[in-house]
């Protein structure tokens, strides 16, 4: 070695070899011996200060095929040792030639390959060998040689089979440079390079090897801007070969690959994404999907941004949702809404295109469009991100024509609500964009659809309520106030459809099950099982497998399993009893039929009481008994009404805490009228259960000597219902006798209305007084004060009940109290006299015409109709309601006064004809309303004679009760005032609407030639009441109906044949004729008529001709009509035609 200002010189010369051929070595402890010391030389000496000849007789040497052959490992790992040191030498030159070189790295490659070894004891030459190769740049040799591939490729092949996890992070980082080294350096990367490092991103080699998929990854990242070519290069071929050879196996492989680049290395798919973009537009529809479905994922790639930075391709990728293939339109939506939670800003984007698929074409796409958004986990982000127009388009979903899809839908938006509940009573905006969904779900009950009834109760108890998760009843209670309190009047009435749903299907199920434990070899028990199963499985989902299923569960006759099933219906039960029995029963029905449980499912499911139940009831009377301020007061006050209508034995459990004095005393008088609004419910639903204590009668009787007209009534009640409580009835009827005197007129409507209760439910304590103030009640029913003598134009303004004057509302009772005595009377009680007085005021009342009417008076017009309604529907009164009261009332159902009318008909009438507590004779009447203005009316008259009325036969395989009621309609018709026999064509046209209304609800196919033979049998007769004009009137009718109903028949290809059985007209309105071959061969109709539905049939829409007293609402009740269930008989208690 030379002094340190000049060149440093190799000093160590070794002897390696035992003679100049070089073909053998000194032997191996000298050999290791020399090549220490030359190592450790060679590795002291720097590339700037070394003298390059001083190192020529060893870097040949090492060269030596005795050397780099040599059979004793450690000699070929100091010797590549020596020579990467040689090369760091010589850098950037190398004394080598191209051949040796590639020598020299093939011997450097072997000795990385065993670099895996970790406890190898020449490990640590061998990692020297990797740090000088990656420090020095050394590969950069090889990789410029022109035949270098198989070279380089074995590098990539070995060294990502070397890579481990666990290994020292810096070795890891090494071989990074190393291979960067090769894929930088050379003029092209070889193939099998490309292939080897899309090898680590396979999904299988990920899971073998995480540490090679990182080393790619990485490798990738680093040498993006060169390996593109590359990368596009191989999915171009990839996909010429997959269109040659048929089959997408290798393109999906490609696609899954392109998907983990985008994931570990975006940079690499410069030119790829493009080549996606173009398969979005191939004829192909596989293709297409496997594009949408990569593209999509990869928009969805947290933390990238490969939407704005090919924009093009997003737009073309969002313009596939109207793509012709429905495939390609299903893996667009499900990629779509999974926008919503791996890249939430984005996919607002979409929430258009969403909903809009939401309503696609194919089935398929909108089972996967619910189905996608049901699966999100809905965080802050994705709540922010989901639109309202999508959250609408899926409750629309819920409705759809589809049962898959309403499946769907259903599970989708009940699953999305539950995730965001708890949130609703704490965000304003929370409660905007979601607390709809439970109305969404709770007025399908208005399709009337078994299939989605049945989901709508298991999603009920489970996604929308979620009790499961709630331990504490208090909260449980408060769970349902708060999706109550969100429903809207429509979804309410179809929370309420359900638990009537619920009580009748307990009815039917407890009497089955208990039949079941009474079952042996008696016929007849075994009769009413089959009736009711076939009943009960009427109401649900796959009828016929589960009417065999319950012959099945009938013939197991294992009374545990009975039990247990009826104890999950129990009143008594609370819901951990409920949830424990039917847990236990269905576990040992498992085991005896484990086919039975699937198909009876839905109908436990609806029958147990998880949603309403006993221990509930306490915390919604303290909820009731809250300020009206409170939060949920309302919904309380609600819920327990139809509570105590539908379970009453509930809050017969709690009756301590409904009838506790204390919720009488409340500040509020509206809160006091509330308790006392749902204790008479109570005293209706339970008889006799009324509890007596003094402290209840006297506040009870001071409610009623001095409360406002609405305690005074209820309290009334509540009186009437305690037992022995007749004298307290007799005493407080006295008290407010006293109260009529002109004295003390302030107190006399609350005295009218506490009369109109003793009237009716303890006449024995009113008989006393009933001589004394019954003409004064005529008079006072009689005689409008409030008429103003310049109403000659129409009438008064409507006004609620509550807006009336005191003597005006005196007035309105003092006709419920005349009805409510005769209603109350024994059958032996009645007298002539008594029917006459009080039958006489409401006839004055019903038949009253003329313009000027005051507001008071439209209500006893309304309360008179509705009184008539109540007496017929009294068996030993009915005949005092007589045909021409019928044909009174039907000039009610067209009322001048909208609110008259619509209130007489949808609040009165339909109730009570549903609940078939009037006679079937009226009937006709709902059909007066043809001409009606407002739509809902009508609506609602359809949906209750088609679901309702139309069920309603006398026999089996009988007409109808609707199908009878035609000729009386056409008898009511013959009758009506606005028939003009002066202007026969405008009363045609007139009279028309209504047979076509009563077509339009009541005809089909199958009573066609039925309904034809009811209107045609009316020639054979004549009208019994004023003859003459009205039966030729009837024979008009007669014809015109059978021309509409063959006019409807032409229309819809329907024949119309002769009925074959015998048909009996009313004996009460028709009597038949002889010789009626003169009025059968005649016609009645008018030509003229004839000829203009001839010439107008198929065009425009007729013009409508209407009434001339038919008004539209007042501006104050516009858009109000009360949204009705078909199942709700109805309104305030007051009005209902239940004896109260």
């Amino acid at each position: 070695m030379t002094s340190d200002s000049g060149p440093h010189e190799l000093s160590f010369q070794p002897k390696l070899f035992a003679n100049a051929s070089q073909k053998k070595t000194v032997p191996i402890a000298e050999l290791y011996k020399q090549l220490k010391k030359l190592s450790k030389e060679l590795n002291g000496l720097e590339q700037e200060t070394v003298d390059t000849q001083s190192l020529d007789a060893v870097t040949r040497q090492l060269l030596a095929p005795s050397l780099l052959r040599h059979k004793e490992p450690g000699v070929v790992a100091y010797v590549s040792c020596c020579i990467a040191d040689i090369l760091r030498l010589y850098a950037p030159e190398a004394p080598y030639s191209e051949d040796e070189i590639k020598a020299v790295f093939n011997v450097f490659i072997d000795q990385l390959q065993l670099l895996g070894d970790t406890d190898n004891q020449f490990f640590a030459l061998r990692e020297y060998l990797l740090t000088s190769l990656a420090t020095v740049r050394t590969p950069a040799l090889v990789a410029m040689q022109a035949d270098a591939e198989d070279t380089i490729s074995r590098f990539f092949t070995v060294l990502f089979g070397v890579v481990a996890t666990g290994q020292a992070h810096n070795m890891q980082m090494q071989i990074l440079d190393v291979l960067q080294q090769l894929v930088e350096e050379p003029k092209t990367v070889p193939q099998d390079v490309i292939d080897v490092i899309l090898l680590q991103f396979t999904r299988r080699r990920q899971q073998d090897n995480a540490a090679a998929h990182q080393l790619a990854s990485d490798l990738a990242t680093n040498t993006a801007d060169i390996l593109q070519k590359y990368i596009y290069q191989y999915f171009n071929d990839v996909i010429v070969s997959a269109g040659q050879a048929g089959t997408l196996d290798d393109l999906r492989a490609a696609h899954v690959l392109i998907l983990e680049l985008n994931r570990a290395a975006p940079g690499t798919l410069l030119n790829v994404v493009p080549q996606l973009e173009e398969e979005l537009s191939v004829e192909d529809v596989d293709i297409r999907v496997l594009a949408i479905s990569v593209l999509g994922e990869m928009f969805g790639e947290k933390g990238h941004t490969l939407a704005k930075r090919y924009e093009a391709t997003w737009t073309a990728w969002k313009g596939r949702r109207a793509d012709a293939a429905a495939a390609v339109r299903v893996e667009w939506v499900e990629r779509a809404v999974a926008l919503y939670q791996q890249q939430p800003q984005l996919a607002r984007e979409l929430n258009a295109d969403v909903a809009a698929k939401l309503s696609d074409v194919d089935e398929r796409v909108r089972v996967a469009a619910c189905r996608s958004l049901g699966q999100l986990e809905m965080g802050a982000a994705v709540q922010g991100a989901l639109g309202d127009e999508v959250v609408a388009a899926l409750g629309e979903r819920c409705k759809d024509r589809r049962a898959a899809v309403r499946a769907e839908a259903i599970v989708a938006l009940a699953t999305l609500y539950s995730q965001v509940v708890g949130e609703l009573e704490q965000s304003t905006t929370a409660r905007r964009k979601w607390g709809g969904i439970p109305s969404t779900i709770f007025e399908l009950r208005y399709i009337n659809d078994p299939d989605i009834d049945s989901k709508v109760e298991s999603i009920m108890t489970g996604a929308i309520l979620n009790f499961a998760k709630i331990r504490d009843d208090r909260e449980k209670c408060r769970r349902l106030l708060l999706v109550f309190d969100s429903l809207t009047p429509k979804a309410q009435n179809g929370f309420f459809s359900y638990m009537r749903r619920q009580r009748d299907a307990i009815l039917m199920a407890d009497t089955f099950l208990e039949l079941c434990e009474r079952s042996g070899d008696d016929a007849g028990v075994e009769q009413q099982q089959r009736a009711l199963a076939a009943k009960l499985s009427a109401c649900f989902p796959d009828r016929v497998k589960l009417e065999s299923s319950l012959a099945q569960l009938a013939g197991l006759r294992d009374n545990d399993v009975y039990a247990g099933l009826r104890q999950t219906m129990d009143v008594r039960s609370d819901i951990k009893t409920v949830r424990k029995c039917q847990k236990g029963a269905l576990k040992r029905l498992a085991s005896l039929a484990p086919n039975l449980l699937d198909t009876t499912a839905p109908l436990w499911k609806c029958a147990g009481l998880t949603t309403i139940n006993r221990v509930l009831v306490p915390y919604l009377i303290e909820n009731a008994s809250a300020s009206r301020q409170g939060p949920f007061h309302g919904a309380a006050v609600t819920l327990l009404n139809y509570t105590v209508e539908v379970f009453p034995e509930m809050l017969e459990l709690s009756k301590d805490e409904l009838f506790a004095v204390e919720g009488l005393q409340a500040r509020e008088a509206s809160a006091v009228e509330e308790r006392l609004k749902l204790m008479v419910q109570f005293a209706k639903a339970v008889p006799n259960s009324v509890p007596r204590s003094t402290d209840l009668e006297n506040r009870l009787a001071a409610l009623v000597r001095s409360g406002t007209v609405a305690q005074a009534k209820r309290a009334a009640f509540v009186v009437t219902q305690m037992p022995g409580a007749a004298d307290l009835c007799a005493a407080l009827t006295g008290d407010v006798v006293d109260c009529l005197d002109d004295a003390k007129l302030e107190r006399r409507a609350p005295a009218f209305a506490a009369l109109s209760r003793f009237a009716l439910h303890a006449p024995a304590a009113y008989s006393t007084y009933a001589e004394r103030i019954s003409q004064f009640l005529v008079q006072m029913a009689l005689t409008d004060t409030e008429a103003d003598a310049n109403m000659d134009a129409g009438d008064a303004e409507w006004e609620a009940r509550g807006q009336l004057s005191d003597m005006g509302l005196a007035r309105v009772y003092a006709v419920k109290v005349l009805a409510h005595w005769l209603i109350g009377m024994e059958r032996s009680s009645v007298t002539r006299e008594a029917v006459q007085m009080v039958m006489g005021t409401l006839r004055q009342l019903v038949r009253g015409s003329g313009s000027g009417r005051s507001a008071v008076t439209q209500h006893c017009v309304l309360a008179a109709a509705a009184s008539m309604l109540k007496i017929a529907g009294r068996g030993h009164l009915e005949r005092a309601v007589g045909v021409a009261d019928v044909q009174s009332l039907a000039l009610v159902v067209q009322d001048a006064s909208f609110e008259v009318r619509s209130a007489f008909l949808l609040d009165k009438l339909v109730p009570a004809l549903a609940s078939r507590r009037v006679h079937a004779r009226f009937i006709p009447l709902v059909f007066l309303a043809a001409h009606e203005v407002e739509p809902g009316v009508l609506d609602h008259v359809r949906h209750a004679v088609e679901q309702r009325l139309s069920q309603f036969r006398p026999t089996p395989g009988s007409p109808s009760l609707v199908e009878s009621s035609l000729p009386r309609l056409l008898h009511i018709l013959a009758h009506h005032p606005d028939w003009d026999d002066a202007e026969p064509l405008r009363t045609l046209e007139l009279f028309a609407q209504y047979v076509e209304f009563y077509i339009s609800c009541v005809c089909s196919v199958q009573n066609v030639s039925l309904l034809f033979c009811f209107a045609g049998e009316l020639k054979a007769a004549r009208t019994k009441v004023q003859g003459g004009q009205y039966t030729q009137r009837l024979y008009v009718l007669s014809e015109l109906a059978q021309f509409l109903l063959r006019e409807k028949s032409k229309a819809l290809n329907w024949p119309v044949n002769v009925y074959p059985g015998e048909l009996q007209l009313p004996d009460d309105l028709f009597e038949m004729v002889d010789g009626t071959e003169q009025i059968l061969g005649k016609s009645y109709l008018d030509a003229e008529f004839v000829a203009m539905r001839a010439k107008t049939s198929g065009s425009a829409k007729r013009t409508r001709v209407r009434p001339k007293k038919v008004a539209k609402p007042s501006k104050k009740s516009r858009g109000k009509q009360p949204q009705v269930d078909s199942d709700s008989d109805a309104m305030d208690e007051d009005d209902v035609l239940s004896d109260n």
